[in-house]
């Protein structure tokens, strides 16, 4: 009863698909452009320290087959110590003097697989760079949502499709709206799913061509999984409710859906000021805000300043998960109940 719905995922997933697969291959012919240029193609500050003519470098091998390199540049102030241990990373400790140093504050930041830690002194400032450091796959949950949002998108408004001069053959079919249309959103469902999974594997495709990955599980992961994944399923029922009893333009609602709903979003948090405009627009845009998908949605990459979470790891599963869930609900129920009151 849903082929041509079945159809339609089969489509968005060859060319998801594509699209990935031409990404993929132009990683593949950056990497080799900078195997080309050099080895040296991670950290370019300190491979245009190396480079210095004023730079004195020297090379050693320690005892566990580790490769030290010794950088100073008595003009810059910078001496550089870095291990390459090969597969296992590398590690770099940066001594800059005060005079040279472009940081003043305590900073640690991490992000993917690299750890970055500065620590100011009153005469020298210590920068240590970690590599190839176990890896959260948050940030990887965080792109995928954000692709299952764009495959929801172009999936969206499936009644206004069967409205659109197939709303009497669909009629006629020997099953009761209510299960055609679950079924209908069953098979966008598995397709939102598939473009998931699909960019995950690109995602760790894309970093195997540049190194090799070190994942691990972080503790937020299950949660992320979760909002992205609910997020995903709101925002495509909110379309359906949308467009369900359209029979046409509804492609300008999808056009215009993300636009709207990203100034919603933004809005809704920003501080619009005590001016009365700014009121004005504040009580018409917070109750949007409150059932927009995009307000509870994280798109920031996921990493940690000074040990707190921030970007898509700065999430409160305890609020926003929930209510993506009941926006899916409340929003998939409205759309049914609209495409089964649609006359041909």
């Amino acid at each position: 009863m849903t082929y041509v719905e079945w159809l339609r995922v089969r489509g968005v997933l060859k060319w998801t698909a594509v699209v990935l697969v031409v990404l993929v291959a132009l990683l593949i012919v950056l990497r080799i452009s900078l195997l080309a240029v050099g080895p040296h193609d991670a950290l370019s500050f300190v491979h245009g320290v190396e480079v210095d003519q004023n730079s004195r470098v020297t090379h050693a091998t320690l005892p566990d087959g580790t490769t030290r390199t010794v950088i100073d540049n008595a003009k810059q102030g910078v001496h550089v110590v870095v291990d390459d241990r090969g597969y296992r990373g590398k590690h770099i400790e940066i001594f800059e003097s005060a005079a040279h140093a472009a940081r003043h504050m305590h900073e640690s930041v991490s992000m993917g697989d690299i750890h970055v830690e500065t620590i100011p002194g009153r005469d020298v400032t210590v920068t240590t760079i970690d590599t190839s450091q176990p890896e959260d796959l948050a940030y990887y949950f965080a792109i995928a949502s954000f692709v299952g949002l764009i495959v929801g998108t172009i999936l969206g408004a499936p009644f206004a499709r069967e409205n659109d001069g197939h709303l009497e053959i669909a009629l006629t079919k020997p099953v009761r709206r209510e299960r055609l249309a679950l079924g209908i959103i069953g098979a966008d469902l598995a397709g939102i799913g598939a473009a998931w999974i699909m960019t995950i594997v690109f995602l760790i495709v894309a970093h195997t061509v540049f190194e090799a990955p070190h994942f691990a599980i972080g503790p937020n992961d299950e949660i992320l999984i979760a909002l992205g994944l609910a997020g995903n399923l709101a925002w495509y029922a909110m379309l359906c409710a949308a467009t369900a009893s359209m029979q046409r333009a509804y492609g300008a609602v999808l056009g215009f859906a993300w636009p709207v709903a990203a100034v919603i979003a933004i809005l809704g948090k920003v501080n619009l000021s005590n001016s009365q405009l700014g009121q004005v627009i504040h009580a018409i845009v917070t109750p949007l805000a409150w059932i927009n998908p995009f307000t509870y949605l994280h798109f920031g990459p996921a990493f940690t300043v000074d040990g707190k979470p921030a970007g898509s790891m700065a999430v409160s599963p305890g609020l926003e998960l929930p209510i993506l869930l009941i926006l899916a609900l409340v929003y998939g129920a409205l759309a049914v109940l609209q495409w089964r009151r649609v006359e041909a």
